[in-house]
């Protein structure tokens, strides 16, 4: 006869099992999930603040940085603007704007005042930065932590004011310090959008209310470039302090076209002499290498051109895709004995393998007339560098080395003949280490510097013509045709780009490209001819190229946003063509 006795305790595991699904079946039907709804509802974003930040109609001129913020995110951030113009701390809790604030619930909360705090004692606005300001800004954060919001504080945005030496008089710096005050006493996070909007303003130069400006008489408010500019620097920082919002931006948002980049973007602190620089990314270290001719500016003593002599290759990085750099030290090179000068490096990777060509000179000398030749040097790490060989190339006084490889799996390289009129002249060769000279590329006029290209389905060959750029076309490197404008050969409004800038590296990503060139900032008008350290000391600049009716150009007053990819990214060509063309 068959066991039928029940295994102990059977009746209890499943009546528990019972009532734990009838429970679950109820919890659902009364709605018990919406923890888990709320979880994946978008993340609540409010902002607060003035007409700097505020929303504007399509009728109006002016635009505040608050109405682009929800262009960075994807659907997941839903960012509510409620800032109003002509609100202080204030008058926007006196008015009722901050009960509607808490009311509408936000999970992190951007606060900008200072603007109409700082009007003048007796307008019913104005709040003194040492007492009752602070005091208004911890209320804000105490009532935010109370329903749960994370408050984050935003410095007031630059008024566009100078002193009499030209200088930004920074007229809200009291409030800004307030502030800062305020969020270390509290522990809160803080964007200074004060240091960066007048950093921004610096670099923009005497043009910086035209670009950004709504009006050319308004030194407060903003156009929509500037308000969209004025928006990025914001999440530049928002984006560091807030890893929920980091997380939900959107790929092909505006910030996939990275930071503004610094201007001047570098400045060798050792010689102040960067000249020719060329960018490789670091496979090992992950990030951009600029590897460039230190030239020995503010070394006293040297006659005649020995300063531009016994130059090191200097090395900056950058960890940020370009728009900020550091001095890394000097290429270790093992060639050259006695006295000797390295110029411009020419460096690219190829199968694990970094390749410098340069510009080797056996001496140091007070004028141009002496031998040079290109050497080939390879490297494992971007630093140390192993001598290959001296290239055979069509005479004994040959610089400025360009390297590319071609659709069929050869390398070129064009360089500049000295004693053919400077004429640019080229080389091929299989492997990069054997190299068989060709001729003559174009004789059409001397230049220095050739950086040569693929972009926009052309290739595209930049020459040094010593008033700005030259730019030539190509649809196979032989055959090669100028555009009628040089590149920039007008001088800049920026700070030392008002000269005409030389001798560039070119780094595209996707559709992207990146004009890295130099100047010699004190050589402008009747002081272009002097020999001082003024006129000697050079900087690296940074623009973004444009392709308009088959021809480049580019506006080196704007600000250059910056996003440099490692090559081989999946995502190192985004699509930002349609970003890029609306910000610009």
């Amino acid at each position: 006869m068959p066991d039928t006795k029940k295994p102990k305790n059977s009746y209890g595991i499943l009546r528990f099992s019972y009532l734990r699904l009838c429970c679950c079946l109820v919890i659902s039907l009364l709605g018990g999930f919406a923890p888990l709804r709320a979880a994946e509802a978008p993340l609540r974003l409010v902002i607060i603040g003035d007409s700097t930040v505020c929303e504007y109609s399509p009728e109006q001129a002016c635009r505040g940085w608050g109405q682009y913020i929800q262009d960075y995110f994807r659907d997941t951030v839903h960012v509510i603007n409620l800032a109003r113009s002509g609100r202080s701390t204030k008058t926007f809790i006196n008015e009722g704007l901050w009960s509607k604030t808490l009311e509408a619930k936000p999970d992190i909360l951007l606060i900008q005042f200072g603007h109409n705090d700082s009007h003048g004692p007796g307008k019913p606005e104005s709040t003194d930065a040492a007492t009752d300001y602070q005091d208004y800004l911890r209320r804000y954060i105490d009532e935010a932590r109370t329903i749960g919001a994370t408050p984050i504080l935003v410095t007031p945005v630059q008024r566009r004011t100078y002193n009499s030496n030209g200088k930004l008089d920074n007229s809200l710096l009291v409030y800004a310090e307030a502030m800062k005050k305020v969020a270390a006493e509290k522990k809160v996070s803080v964007i200074d959008l004060n240091a960066s909007s007048g950093r921004l303003y610096d670099q923009l130069g005497a043009a910086a209310n035209d670009v950004v400006a709504n009006a050319p008489q308004d030194r407060t408010h903003f156009g929509e470039q500037g308000a969209r500019m004025m928006a990025h620097l914001v999440m530049q920082e928002l984006t560091q302090v807030e890893r929920r919002l980091a997380k939900e931006l959107a790929p092909e948002g505006p910030m996939a076209l990275g930071r503004i980049a610094s201007k001047p973007l570098f400045r060798d602190p050792v010689y102040d002499g960067a000249a020719d620089p060329v960018l490789c990314w670091n496979h090992t270290e992950k990030k951009w290498f600029m590897l460039y001719t230190n030239r020995r500016a503010n070394v006293p003593n040297t006659p005649g051109v020995t300063w531009v002599h016994g130059t090191p290759i200097g090395i900056a990085e950058s960890s940020d895709g370009g728009a900020n750099w550091k001095y890394r030290g000097t290429a270790n090179i093992d060639y050259g004995q006695g006295q000797f000068s390295y110029w411009a490096p020419e460096v690219l990777e190829h199968e694990g393998t970094y390749h410098m060509y340069l510009t080797f000179v056996p001496g140091i000398f007070a004028d141009w007339s002496h031998p040079r030749d290109i050497i080939h040097l390879t490297s494992r790490d971007l630093l140390n560098w192993k001598y290959e060989s001296t290239l055979k190339l069509a005479s004994g006084r040959v610089i400025d080395a360009c390297v590319m490889r071609l659709p069929d799996g050869t390398w070129r390289m064009w360089y500049n003949n000295e004693v053919d009129h400077k004429s640019i002249y080229y080389a091929d060769s299989p492997d990069l280490y054997e190299w068989q000279d060709g001729g003559k590329a174009m004789g059409e006029r001397p230049g220095e510097g050739p950086k040569v290209f693929r972009w926009k389905d052309r290739y595209w060959m930049v020459v040094d013509v010593w008033q700005g750029l030259g730019v030539y076309s190509s649809d196979d490197c032989l055959k090669w045709t100028r555009q009628p404008a040089n590149l920039l050969e007008e001088p800049g409004t920026g700070p030392d780009d008002k000269v005409k800038g030389g001798h560039p590296d070119v780094v595209v990503r996707g559709n992207r490209a990146f004009f890295f060139y130099f100047t010699h900032p004190g050589r402008q008008e009747n002081s272009a001819k002097s020999d001082l350290y003024e006129q000697r000391r050079s900087s690296i600049q940074v623009v973004e190229l444009e392709y308009r009716n088959g021809q480049l150009t580019c506006d080196r007053n704007k600000p250059t946003y910056i996003r440099l990819l490692p090559a081989g990214n999946p995502t190192s060509a985004l699509g930002v063509k349609g970003i890029v063309t609306r910000w610009k």
